[in-house]
């Protein structure tokens, strides 16, 4: 089926909704007669041209009763909907992004209130305050905001895991905005089918209630109400419950088709949207004018709940320097260069010190205090440009935002010259006519360019790119790590590189550390790991690597097994289920990081490190 047609059949289904609400609303306007005048004369008299639906057994004209009901069902039913909605779609956002306890508490509320019968709370409610329209509004919010929340929780509970959202936290987004400006609108979007359906079940409740002698008190028409001053009629007059009784029919059925209709419509992924609006009260530190070390990490620990995933991680990089982390899928790399931001799983527990230029102990920061470093004085390149960035903004809106967090920003086209500026910077061509395009129409290489614009809209002392070139090829990674090494020098920034190869980390780096199972096992300057490699793990990482020149047909050495296991899981080195050198004393003793003979800074966690040269 085409969109045009689609988009038809679902304006059919509607019809009947949107002709009451219009009437609806245009009541007082197109009703022929007051719908609470009496006319004993004309009591009960059939349809006829002055009376098109005939009147009531006390001459109340009955067409203008209907329109007039559909004012007052359909007012109490979006009244209820729209407390329903807020309150259901804010309560499951929250607990939905939060998690933890206050998940759990909430959850158990909905369960409860969904499993209480809906009509017992209203007759309950109606029946202890009386009957009239604010207390059945409230009677019936009572229980309906709960579908909401947990629909509501369900979509957020899926997106906590979002690049998206690391990337709103990275930027100093708080909670509140996250949630207000990043969570609610996609929640509500499938709350808002769940109500397209709940519009007829409110309908046909409140017409209940009012044939029970429990909702709309006379004269008001209300359609239960002209149901039942109809019903002793029903074989003399049927023009009396006929006609309220198809339109609360019509309702129902046209509400519940226009939901399956916007359903099927919905079954594609939502989109979160990125924005950076967040404040920042403090201004940010001068940077010292001499070299120095930007960041300082000392027994860098982190641990889930069910196991520990990096163990006693020390580093630092200096300003204008580039640190390395290499390591395989699952070494600990990407944690243990995230960890002092805060960028990691909510679930996580960060131990150790990271202190940022030699005054900010970054491990432990309340969320405030950690929107003032990030985003600002600490900038993120992620691996997915395609994950990071929305779809549907383009890029000038997207670097638009950074900007006006960081305070560079101004009045629209200034700040929109500062996004220029960004984008020519990391070497965008016509950089007005890519702030206009969406990511979609960019390459690879471009979005990263992009990416690495709004890190840069800070103006940080440190920049993290966390695997920037995997998703690229060979000449678009070999441009982009010298764009990385420009903007390094240019802007006297700090880097941290993660990588899986160490022949993309030689392009950049000054400085290698290697990861296996959460810990260092050798670091050093980057010329002496690459060049003169220590541990057994290093030395595989390189085999892996093509050399050109090589022989076609010619097999890359490999190294036996799979990576895995934590720092924990073994006793001695966690490599010697793999190394062709270890032996019993590996499988006991866990290798500390010592200084080689050749030069101190470099540094192997290996026991039989001058055997290597024997094997080789």
């Amino acid at each position: 089926m085409t969109g045009g047609h689609a988009r038809v059949r679902t304006v059919a289904v509607a019809l009947p909704l949107i002709a009451f609400a219009v009437t609806g609303l245009l009541a007082p306007l197109i009703a022929p007669a007051d719908p609470t005048a009496n006319d004993l004369a004309a009591s009960l008299a059939p349809p006829s041209a002055d009376h098109l639906l005939g009147t009531d057994q006390l001459g109340r004209d009955q067409l203008s009763r209907l329109l007039h009901g559909a004012r007052i069902s359909l007012a109490v039913a979006a009244a209820v909907l729209a407390i329903s909605l807020v309150v259901g779609a804010v309560v499951g956002t929250t607990a939905g992004y939060l998690g933890g306890w206050i998940d759990r508490v909430v959850s158990r509320v909905i369960d409860v209130v969904v499993s209480l019968p809906g009509m017992l709370v209203a007759l309950a409610v109606i029946g202890a305050r009386g009957p009239g329209v604010d207390n059945m509004v409230l009677a019936l919010s009572l229980w309906s905001w709960a579908p909401y929340a947990r629909i509501a929780r369900a979509r957020v509970a899926g997106m906590r895991a979002s690049p998206h959202l690391d990337a709103l936290r990275l930027l100093g987004a708080s909670r509140t905005r996250i949630v207000g400006r990043h969570l609610l609108a996609p929640a509500l979007a499938p709350c808002l089918v769940f109500a397209s359906t709940d519009v007829g079940t409110v309908v046909l409740t409140v017409a209940t209630l009012s044939f029970l002698g429990l909702g709309i008190a006379p004269p008001q028409a209300e359609w239960g109400q002209m149901l039942i001053e109809g019903r002793p009629f029903l074989a003399s007059a049927w023009w009396l419950a006929y006609p309220p009784g198809v339109a609360i029919t019509a309702v129902v059925f046209a509400s519940n088709l226009l939901g399956e209709r916007l359903a099927a419509g919905a079954e594609r992924p939502s989109i979160l949207r990125l924005a950076w609006p967040v404040q920042f009260s403090q201004p940010k530190p001068a940077i010292p004018a001499e070299p120095g070390v930007v960041l300082r990490v000392r027994d860098l620990s982190v641990s889930y709940p069910d196991r520990r995933v990096v163990a006693d991680v020390s580093y630092e990089v200096r300003r204008g320097q580039t640190l390395a982390f290499v390591g395989e899928t699952g070494s600990g790399k990407t944690t243990a260069a995230l960890a002092p931001f805060g960028l990691l799983d909510p679930s996580s527990v960060v131990t150790g010190s990271a202190l940022l230029n030699s005054t900010c102990e970054l491990v432990g920061l309340t969320p405030a205090q950690r929107r003032q470093i990030n985003g600002r004085r600490v900038g993120v390149v992620f691996q997915d440009s395609g994950a990071f960035l929305n779809p549907l903004r383009t890029i000038g809106a997207h670097v638009d935002e950074a900007v006006r967090n960081t305070g560079h920003g101004g009045r629209r086209a200034a700040t929109r010259r500062v996004t220029e500026e960004l984008l020519r910077l990391v070497g965008l061509p016509d950089a007005a006519s890519v702030a206009h395009r969406f990511p979609h129409e960019l390459s690879g290489g471009m979005r990263q360019r992009a990416q690495i614009a709004m890190a840069l809209a800070g103006e940080p002392e440190l920049l993290v790119a966390d695997e920037p070139t995997s998703a690229l090829d060979v000449s678009v990674q070999a441009q982009l790590l010298d764009l990385l090494a420009k903007l390094r020098d240019e802007l006297g920034m700090a880097m941290i590189v993660v990588s899986h190869d160490l022949a993309v980390v030689s392009r950049i780096a000054d400085t290698v550390a290697v990861v296996y199972a959460g810990r260092i096992v050798e670091t050093g300057p980057a010329a002496a790991v690459i060049g003169h490699p220590d541990h057994p793990y290093t030395r595989g990482l390189l085999d892996a690597v093509p050399r050109p020149g090589t022989v076609p047909g010619t097999r890359f050495r490999t190294m036996p097994g799979i990576a895995g296991g934590g720092p924990d899981d073994l006793s001695g080195c966690g490599f010697a289920p793999r190394c062709p050198l270890a032996d019993q004393r590996c499988a006991h003793h866990a290798p500390a990081l010592r200084p080689l003979p050749v030069a101190a800074a470099h540094r192997s966690a290996c026991l039989y490190p001058q055997s290597l040269d024997d094997a080789c």
